[in-house]
């Protein structure tokens, strides 16, 4: 399946969040693909080929009765992969 655009959003709980983060920052450091969930009623992971270098952004939002952080991350998809599939 190709997946051009791709949005999910899940509450967690703080161990939760610490456990996903972990999981993402030891795939990058293994450099090939980063697997990520799919959304809660479809089975499997997206898997996306890693690149760099990486450009990094963080958009920060207080409102009333939320806080909203944004973490971005992109690179330029490698030559050798012709898209981005999941399994």
């Amino acid at each position: 399946m190709q997946i051009e655009d791709y949005e999910f959003e899940e509450e967690k709980t703080l161990s939760n969040l610490a456990d996903l983060l972990e999981e993402i920052a030891r795939q990058l450091r293994n450099g090939e693909n980063l697997e990520l969930p799919m959304p809660s009623r479809r089975e499997g992971v997206i898997q996306v080929p890693i690149g760099e270098p990486v450009e990094t952004g963080i958009e920060v939002s207080i409102r009333k009765h939320f806080v909203h952080i944004k973490l971005a991350l992109a690179w330029k998809k490698p030559e050798t992969l012709g898209g981005v599939v999941d399994e």
